[in-house]
């Protein structure tokens, strides 16, 4: 059993510096599932492309079997910590303070600079772990059982990461970590028990660059570790700005953005007592208590961000805060708000800024409205924010907001709007009041006492010929936003890509449904024909589809997980971790049953894939079932791969290496493709069909080899 351990810990450091190296991207970048999407694809290309390196024939060096994989672990104990360091520098070297954007090739660039040495020695291990097990006796399938015991690590690491390490360790301190395991496998490697002092190596990069990234100019006065991503606070002349994974949350104080999220909303519905706030900052509670409600739940999921808003408040907040009116829920909005059951509110606040993320973009569909409807109690009332511009307004800024519009006027039976530079929504079962006059009456009525709101601002805000426009504008964009098919989301990512300089992928995100399939479907036809009756072809390319399939029936899996439970972290963390559990089991399999034939496995294998893509949509309906799914989706990843490399008739090493960078050029594939363009363009079905397709090809093609010998 211990002689496994170096190939356990392959997957278990792999995954740990995985996870922190696309955490502090996604910091560095400010970025979205775009961003992930990058980071995630070229971590994976990387390493497949020094799988591919270490597969090739090389020949045999003095130093014995294990010196090459334990050079291999010494190596990424001495990039470890660096390469975090790096990251966590790329502001300073560029010169940028937060929240101020990377263009898109910056962020390419900086990504594939920070990440290229690690991810291709990261690679190399896979082949050099492969030679080693082949030279043990009675190790039939050494590719696959190391594939096995690698996903096994990566399982131990992403249930390590979700239950004991997030939120606890910052990203310096684990890559120290994972620069330390990666040490020990060296010495382990190197039998000689003086190698143990290789641990000194990541240790001493960070004692002396722990804080090298840190400049003068950001003028960071604080920062946190959440399980939820990592919180900045910043201060600029008395006002502090708190960000969360690079994204700004809210500034505070900021008595008139806080004045009017309050005052714009009350006097519409001022027999309101019961008002749940979701978001933002704490400091607008204080707003809410100047009216005669009993109750103001304020629901954030971060406690650590909670925690860090608290801290910041003065002392006539914090008074307000602790009044017995208010309650500070940690929990996930949509799962709080589709777990009450009951009619509970009059009215519900979002402030959660656009829906720039899958995350966010959960609270603005159809089906999330729904459950808003269901949680307000006669006459309630939910309102939101949408992206507000003073002048032109592009076509996408509009079909986003546009989408976001009509998935409230398909659930609710009013919907009103401000005008164009407020960029509120209001939306109720009942009539909603949006005369000025009649709001302006309203207010001077009640006495509220405000700094910077007064009643005029109704004329502005709610002027009815320029809210006629603005409602006529968002309703002709035609859009609905739905779990299964964010297209608020789509919209905003184009957003964010054309701010950032990716008008390059303007042609991608533009294409229609039918014209997405239509060239999804003929990519499939040449590489079909490209590899028709070629075995090894064949195999590659069920390599390929394999890593495809894996990555986008994932994402289906865990986007449908977080629109239908709730965002559980410790969730989506094992719901991954069932994935790698399926592979640990998978792909010992086929080595197990011996076949006479791997190809006729191949074939099984493949159609049963198949199968499983084409139902997983239908499938999904309990919380107990995603982790099913999840592990089952692993599984047939692993058994593909085992039969795979049972197929292949060159060295051990080779194969294994080959196969594994294709594996892992699918993987990058899948997760560029379903992530940024299928799901948004033709939903979580469609993408998971996709992936149906895939497979039911390279059955086909499988069958054909099969019946060749």
């Amino acid at each position: 059993m211990a002689g496994f351990i170096p190939y356990f810990l392959i997957g278990f450091v792999s995954l740990i510096m995985q996870v922190t190296a696309v955490r502090e991207l996604l910091t560095q970048f400010s970025g979205n599932e775009l961003v992930i999407g990058i980071t995630l694809s070229l971590w994976l290309m990387l390493v497949g492309a020094g799988s591919f390196i270490g597969g090739l024939r090389t020949p045999e060096k003095g130093g014995g079997p294990h010196a090459p994989l334990a050079v291999s672990f010494l190596v990424i104990a001495f990039l470890s910590v660096p390469t975090i360091v790096f990251i966590m520098s790329i502001r300073s070297i560029l010169s940028l303070a937060p929240g101020e954007t990377i263009s898109f090739q910056a962020t390419f660039l900086f990504t594939l600079i920070s990440l290229l040495p690690l991810c291709l020695t990261l690679g190399l291990q896979f082949p050099l772990a492969v030679s080693l097990m082949g030279k043990q006796k009675g190790r039939e399938n050494p590719a696959g059982s190391v594939y096995a015991i690698e996903a096994a690590g990566a399982f131990a690491a992403g249930l390590a990461f979700t239950f004991l390490i997030s939120g606890r360790m910052d990203s310096l301190t684990l890559g120290l970590f994972a620069g330390i395991a990666a040490a020990l496998a060296s010495s382990y490697l190197l039998g000689r028990k003086s190698a143990v002092a290789l641990v000194l190596i990541p240790i001493a990069f960070y004692a002396a660059q722990a804080r090298f990234y840190i400049g003068d100019y950001q003028k960071v006065v604080k920062k946190a570790q959440s399980r939820y991503g990592e919180i900045w606070v910043t201060r600029l002349n008395g006002q502090s700005n708190i960000y969360s994974s690079g994204r700004l949350l809210f500034s505070y104080p900021d008595p008139q953005t806080e004045e009017l999220g309050a005052h714009l909303v009350m006097p519409l519905h001022p027999e309101a007592e019961d008002a749940l706030i979701v978001g933002g900052s704490a400091g607008m509670l204080r707003e809410f208590l100047k009216y005669p409600v009993k109750r103001v739940d304020f629901i954030e999921i971060d406690p650590e961000l909670i925690k860090v808003s608290l801290g910041l408040l003065n002392r006539q907040d914090r008074q307000a805060v602790t009044d017995k009116r208010i309650r500070i829920i940690p929990e996930d909005a949509r799962r709080f708000i589709s777990s009450l059951g009951a009619p509970s509110y009059d009215l519900i606040v979002l402030n959660t800024g656009e829906p720039s993320n899958a995350n966010i973009n959960r609270l603005y569909t159809v089906d999330f409205f729904n459950e808003a409807a269901a949680a307000l109690k006669h006459g309630g009332m939910i309102t939101l924010s949408l992206p507000v511009s003073h002048g032109y307004v592009g076509r996408r800024m509009k079909m986003s907001n546009g989408a976001v519009y009509n998935s409230m006027k398909a659930v609710f039976k009013h919907v009103e709007a401000t005008t164009e530079e407020y960029g509120r929504l209001f939306a109720s079962m009942s009539p909603v009041e949006t005369a000025p006059d009649a709001l302006m009456k309203r207010f001077d009525g009640m006495s509220i006492s405000a700094e910077y709101f007064h009643g005029h601002i109704f004329e502005d805000a709610f002027s009815p010929l320029r809210a006629g426009q603005y409602k006529a504008r968002l309703g002709s964009s035609g859009e609905i936003n739905t779990d299964m098919r964010p297209s608020a989301y789509l919209y905003n990512l184009m957003l964010w890509a054309e701010a950032h300089g990716g008008r390059f992928l303007e042609p991608a995100l533009s294409l229609s449904r039918k014209g997405i399939m239509l060239i999804f479907a003929g990519g499939l036809a040449l590489a079909g024909l490209a590899v028709f009756r070629r075995k090894k072809r064949t195999l590659y390319y069920s390599a390929f589809g394999t890593g495809y399939a894996a990555m986008a029936a994932s994402m289906a899996i865990i986007l449908s997980f977080q629109a239908k439970e709730g965002y559980v972290y410790e969730a989506i963390g094992l719901i991954t971790a069932s994935f790698m559990a399926g592979i640990a089991l998978g792909a010992p399999l086929p080595s197990r049953l011996k076949m006479k034939n791997p190809l006729a496995g191949l074939i099984f294998f493949e159609v049963i894939s198949a199968l499983f893509c084409f139902s997983l949509p239908f499938l999904f309906a309990s919380e107990t079932l995603y982790y099913i799914l999840s592990a089952g989706a692993g599984a047939l990843t692993g058994c593909v791969f085992g039969t795979l490399t049972l197929s292949m008739e060159i060295e051990p090493r080779e194969a294994g290496g080959r196969l594994y960078a294709v594996d892992l050029i699918g993987s990058f594939s899948g997760s560029l493709l379903a992530a940024i363009i299928f799901i948004p363009l033709i939903g979580i079905r469609g993408a998971v069909m996709t992936a149906a397709l895939v497979k039911t090809v390279s059955a086909v093609l499988a069958a054909f080899i099969y019946e060749k010998d």
